[in-house]
């Protein structure tokens, strides 16, 4: 009997603790498990989504919609290679942030081609609270047109699909058809620095004018063959020439004299002024009679000039450059004129009218007018990054901004407006080889 009660106590205890046993492991299992504000670590799936669209040499990105509360930003980051999945967004020298968007609302965006490489990656962040959401890395192959050589000055006239460019690292001066990135024709050309170009047609006949400010050389060559027919010398510096129909308008530092007009067909004088000494930009601007501005640092006169090339009057205007660029840089229009470091803008009265820029810390490079004279299409380097704006000038001098795209870090030698496509043209270095870049971008 002692020992029959004994096994009952044995087993007893045995079931107590089966039993306690069962509760612990039921306990842990639940308090193991996963649960909303703890993912599964081994779920490793991220859990945002990013597309990408190409137009011209936009990328169009596009993501879903996050539909949770503490949302605080969208972070867009951009790389030549694919982007770690850290758990928070980083930016480095290999790394770049493209955009952060603070309305939930907005899920895509238009990215420009701000890195010259073949393939560009993107990775998308969410700041949620204090923690990040993010997106699979994905990369695409940029749809770049390029053509060999250093083309870092450039011109164009409209009618005709190339550009003329001077390519300093191959002293090579080339016909270029900026729609299929061609080099048609091209001509060594030795004398030339870093020239203002300018593509003139008059009468069906089409030149090439180019100079260095210094040594003051004046030389004109036929289109296409980019052969050179004329040259002038100059005693001093040429700060500017504009051809105009059938002459060429010269501002130059010579001594009683720097103010010309010259027939286009052999660069031989008609007629000449002392005009204005130091930098100097040139406007023209068409009628019966002809009126020429030039835009100075400290003087600016406006002449008129009649049918036969002759100078028929001269006088003192008020407007007045900031910083001179040069003549290749400057937008001429029919009833406006924008040029120098602030983009400023002058009607054919020689007054300022208005400005592109709006910041100290920001300087125009290059400036064009859309074929209708209503819009500025203009390059501005603003701390250090470039980039290209489209503004409005129908209320000047009001200036409103419409579109502005970064662009990659480039010498760029001309922008060529052309129905709703820009081509903007740029030179750089790649792995020690010249290439310049033919990029599209929409109006």
């Amino acid at each position: 009997m002692p020992l029959k009660r004994s096994i009952s106590r044995h087993c007893m205890i045995n079931r107590n603790s089966l039993y306690s046993s069962l509760l612990l492991i039921a306990f842990v299992a639940f308090f193991s498990s996963c649960t909303l504000e703890e993912p599964d670590a081994t779920d490793k799936t991220p859990p945002l989504t990013l597309t990408a669209e190409q137009n011209l040499s936009l990328t169009k990105l596009t993501w879903d919609h996050v539909n949770v509360t503490g949302f605080k930003e969208y972070i867009l980051l951009q790389s030549s290679s694919s982007i770690p999945d850290n758990p928070t967004p980083v930016v480095n020298q290999d790394v770049s942030l493209v955009a952060r968007i603070k309305d939930v609302d907005i899920t895509t965006t238009s990215v420009s081609a701000s890195l010259i490489t073949p393939t560009v990656c993107y990775k998308l962040y969410c700041a949620v609270d204090d923690r990040f959401m993010y997106s699979p890395t994905i990369c695409i192959q940029q749809n770049i047109e390029f053509v060999p050589g250093f083309f870092d000055s450039g011109c164009h006239t409209s009618g005709i699909d190339e550009m003329v460019g001077f390519d300093r690292a191959n002293n090579l001066l080339a016909s270029i058809n900026y729609k299929t990135a061609t080099i048609s024709s091209s001509e060594v050309e030795f004398s030339f620095n870093f020239p203002s170009l300018d593509l003139s047609t008059w009468n069906g006949i089409t030149d090439v004018f180019g100079f260095d400010q210094s040594s003051a050389t004046l030389k004109k060559f036929t289109y296409p063959s980019l052969i050179n027919t004329q040259n002038v010398n100059f005693n001093q510096i040429l700060w500017a020439a504009k051809p105009y129909q059938e002459f060429v308008f010269i501002a130059s530092d010579e001594f009683s004299k720097g103010f010309k007009v010259l027939r286009r067909s052999n660069l031989s004088k008609v007629d000449e002024k002392e005009g204005v000494m130091n930098s100097q930009n040139i406007a023209v601007f068409p009628g019966d009679p002809v009126t020429v501005i030039t835009f100075g640092v400290t003087k600016s006169k406006k002449y008129t000039i009649g049918a036969d090339g002759k100078i028929l009057s001269e006088q003192d205007v008020s407007g007045r450059l900031f910083q001179p660029g040069l003549q290749a840089t400057c937008a001429q229009g029919h009833e406006l004129f924008i040029a120098d470091a602030l983009g400023s803008i002058f009607n054919r009265n020689g007054d300022k009218v208005g400005s592109l820029g709006n910041s100290q810390n920001s300087f125009i490079q290059l400036i064009r007018l859309s074929a209708d004279e209503t819009k500025a299409i203009f390059i501005a380097n603003e701390n250090g990054t470039q980039r290209l704006h489209i503004a409005d000038l129908t209320t000047l001098p009001a200036v409103t901004l419409l579109k502005s795209f970064d662009l990659p870090t480039l010498n760029y030698a001309d922008i060529i407006p052309e129905n709703e496509i820009i081509h903007v043209v740029g030179a750089s270095f790649n792995n020690s080889q010249p290439l310049t870049y033919i990029l599209l971008y929409p109006m």
